[in-house]
């Protein structure tokens, strides 16, 4: 009977550790791939913060048939509004992106997700450079460039 015991407390015990390390390996996975940029002026602050995806081991990953953001917009100020993005290029290739919604599952991905950003999800076709470079305008004054490097494979 002891050992009955045991043994379903072991069992309990390694399942329950086995959940807890995936969940800090996808955090600190996305937190080496995760870049920031701020845009301080007078009556406004822009944050950005970006997410390189490709290199995250998880379901919720897109394909690696493109390179895949996540671009975090937040403005700070007297009267924040959702700063749209006007356009995105990566390594001088001009690319697509689509505003994601709170509940979206790419967001999962994130080390850190609010309710105050607003989130983009950045597709850019497959570049073979490791070193990715993404320039994203806020407006015709505003850019920020966020430098991203790939893992070898």
């Amino acid at each position: 009977m002891r050992y009955a015991i045991v043994c379903v407390v072991a069992l309990f015990l390694a399942g329950c550790a086995q959940k807890l390390p995936s969940d800090v390996m996808l955090k600190n996975q996305a937190i080496t791939k995760t870049q920031k940029a701020e845009i301080i002026e007078e009556e406004k602050r822009f944050l950005v913060v970006g997410t390189y995806l490709n290199d995250i081991a998880h379901p919720n990953t897109p394909t690696n048939e493109e390179e895949h953001f996540i671009i975090a917009l937040y403005e700070g100020g007297e009267n924040p509004y959702r700063a749209p993005i006007q356009g995105v290029r990566m390594n001088d290739v001009n690319a697509s992106w689509e505003y994601l919604e709170g509940d979206n599952p790419l967001l999962a991905l994130l080390p850190m997700a609010n309710s105050w950003s607003h989130y983009y999800h950045i597709r850019a076709p497959l570049s073979y450079p490791d070193t990715l470079t993404l320039e994203i305008e806020i407006d015709p004054l505003r850019q920020v460039r966020l430098t991203f490097q790939k893992d070898p494979k």
